[in-house]
């Protein structure tokens, strides 16, 4: 699983995709061709310059950020796989 680490202590997986992904938007759905889901939710970050999160972890390879969701990317997308209902609907609520 992935650690989060902040300026001055550790932070828990949310604060952690908060502090890197808050300004990116839900962009659509893909199919979860070789993913560990069975959704996959990609993500546009608002701003070009917010891209340069995605830095933060290697393109195409699927990380575990907690129990109950994956991350990848593609350089320009962020993609999560969340495995449960609840994680599903607060992902998508609004979208």
């Amino acid at each position: 699983m992935v650690e989060w680490q902040g300026r001055t202590r550790a932070l828990d997986p949310s604060e952690g995709m908060a502090a890197l992904f808050g300004t990116f938007r839900l962009a659509g759905r893909l199919p979860a061709v070789r993913a560990p889901g069975e959704d996959v939710l990609m993500y546009r970050p608002a701003h070009r310059r917010d891209r340069h999160n995605l830095d933060a972890f290697p393109p195409h390879v699927w990380l575990q950020i907690d129990t109950s969701l994956w991350l990848s990317h593609d350089g320009e997308h962020l993609l999560l796989v969340p495995t449960t209902p609840l994680l599903m609907e607060n992902l998508t609520r609004g979208a």
